[in-house]
This record gives structure tokens, sequence and C-alpha cells, in this order.
């Protein structure tokens, strides 16, 4: 008797450890990638990268503050178009909405681990079709 409250007593917290269900998953996106539906549904002729993410993401674009004292210049992520290092947040400027199939951000350190050092504001990633 006492051995079986206690397995149901180690079992029981284990069974609400698992993962959601379908139910509340449903609906929900990741506010880390701009999908190629979003993007196909809210591009303007004429936008770039930059007009994308800063009317979808914009928080994409803000800076992540100074990373020393002795360099108080905010640090900004760094785009990756297609896993090639393309440059800082100006270079959105230069590529077509048109062009992209999706775009992700990611954080600083995942960016480090990824692309190396020098990754400090994350890393916007774009694919392009």
């Amino acid at each position: 008797m006492h051995r079986r409250f206690l397995v149901a007593a180690l079992l029981l917290p284990a069974l609400g450890c698992g993962p959601p269900p379908a139910s509340t998953a449903i609906g929900m996106r990741n506010r880390a990638v701009l999908t190629a539906a979003e993007i196909q549904g809210s591009r303007t002729s004429g936008w770039t990268a930059y007009d994308l993410i800063a009317q979808l993401r914009p928080e994409f674009l803000r800076s992540r503050g100074a990373t020393s004292l002795r360099d108080p210049v905010p640090v900004t992520a760094t785009v990756y178009l297609d896993n090639v290092r393309f440059g800082n947040l100006e270079t959105l400027k230069i590529i077509s909405a048109e062009q992209i199939q999706w775009i992700e951000y990611i954080n600083a350190a995942d960016a480090t681990t990824r692309f190396g050092t020098d990754n400090f504001g994350g890393a916007i990633l774009i694919v392009t079709k």
C-alpha cells in the first residue's frame, strides 16, 4: 500500500512536466521568426528588408546597449544573408523585400555559438528565395 502511494506521489508531478496540449499550441507564433506568409501579406512594392522588420518586428532593430565601459557605443544585431555575414543594420536597406523567404532573429549567445565572436547584439538571419 505504501509502495503504491510512493510511486503515485513520484509520478504525479512528472505528468505535469510534459509538453502543453496541442490546443494551447495552436495559434501561437514564434516572435523571433518572420515567416514567408507574414512577409507576403505585409510587403509593399519597393520595400526593403529594413522596412519589413521595422513594420512587423521592430524589436529586431533595437540596440542591446553598450558591451563595456570603454566602448559606450550601443550594440546592434549583425545581418547574415543566406548564412554569410552581410553587415550591420544599414545593409538591410539594400535587400529587396521581394527576395526574402524568411527572417529570423537569434540572440547574442546563439549568434556567438553559431557564427563566432562579435555578435554581441544578436543576429538577423535572412534567407532569400
